[in-house]
């Protein structure tokens, strides 16, 4: 159960449209448009056993960040995931929780410690507040510290929304070298 207080502060913050190309790495085999992983295992923005959630970067190097903090927290190195593929996206979504300005994290007593730490206790009530909303997703800094990651929310997407796969390129070298 969503606290009062915290789906007012969501409710007020209002939803944005948001239309990007966007960015994500998946592993060999992987469909490129399954959230199935996060509402199994949890997110950034979705507690485990929740909701659909597809986790994308605005930035492609957001993506290779978000590899180096995969492969840390597990203790291992970016070249262990690999091959894996990095695909670009088309998204067109009509209502967007934007906690990219510094005052509306304030607003619903997001710290940037919290958005950046391991526990992401507050970034999943405030997502599962903003899914029980109807938001379609959420647009925040990365928790790396650097760049824009958008959570998009399969189960709220509105008639007019969209998200699709453009293409893809492999990653068998680090991302670094792939950048390049």
């Amino acid at each position: 159960m969503v606290d009062r207080h915290l789906l007012a502060g969501v409710d007020a913050l209002g939803p944005v449209a948001v239309s990007t190309v966007a960015f994500r790495h998946v592993a060999e085999g992987r469909h490129p448009l399954s959230g199935a992983g996060a509402r199994l295992h949890g997110g950034r923005w979705n507690p485990p056993q929740s909701f659909s959630t597809l986790y994308l970067a605005l930035e492609r190097e957001t993506t290779i960040a978000e590899l180096h903090r995969l492969a840390s927290r597990q203790g291992r190195v970016p070249d262990d995931f690999l091959p894996r593929r990095m695909y670009r996206y088309e998204v067109a979504l009509a209502a967007v929780l934007d906690l990219r300005e510094p005052g509306a994290r304030v607003e619903l007593k997001l710290s940037d410690a919290e958005l950046r730490s391991i526990n992401a206790a507050r970034c999943r009530l405030i997502g599962e507040a903003a899914n029980q909303l109807g938001f379609e997703g959420i647009l925040a800094p990365s928790a790396t510290g650097a760049g824009t990651v958008l959570a998009v929310f399969f189960d709220r997407l509105r008639a007019s929304s969209s998200v699709r796969d453009i293409d893809h390129e492999i990653w068998s070298a680090s991302p670094e070298a792939a950048s390049q």
